[in-house]
């Protein structure tokens, strides 16, 4: 896929897909993902993860009203959570972006990461 200029459903779902094919094998990240929504990111499980994200990110990026779910309530029951866990999200994450999108659109998203990632630590007090 060619560097991509704009924000589509297209390209976020390419995206996501993209960081949580990396996420399932690093080895800080994958036992989160995998004891959650299981090690086959083409599964439904996590098909519909991918489209609830895709929802986040559109509304998050450009404004569209898709995301209705609520960011903080499924992350504060996943065990053993920590700051590096969030570091190498947004290494992985960072890293997809910058494979997917022209820089200017890559570091909207890195920005937002990085913000989500601070809003997460403090409100789950790690």
């Amino acid at each position: 896929m060619e560097l991509q200029n704009n924000i589509t459903r297209e390209n976020v779902r390419y995206l996501m897909t993209l960081f949580y094919t990396r996420a399932i094998a690093d080895e800080v990240l994958g036992p989160f993902f995998i004891n959650e929504l299981g090690n086959d990111i083409k599964n439904q499980d996590w098909q519909e993860h991918i489209e609830l994200l895709a929802d986040f990110w559109l509304a998050e990026l450009k404004g569209e009203k898709t995301y209705k779910g609520n960011i903080y309530g499924a992350h504060i029951k996943v065990p053993h959570i920590s700051r590096e866990s969030f570091k190498k999200w947004i290494e992985l994450f960072s890293a997809s972006a910058d494979e997917v999108y022209i820089p200017s659109v890559s570091n909207r998203f890195k920005q937002k990461g990085i913000s989500l990632s601070k809003e997460f630590i403090s409100h789950l007090n790690i």
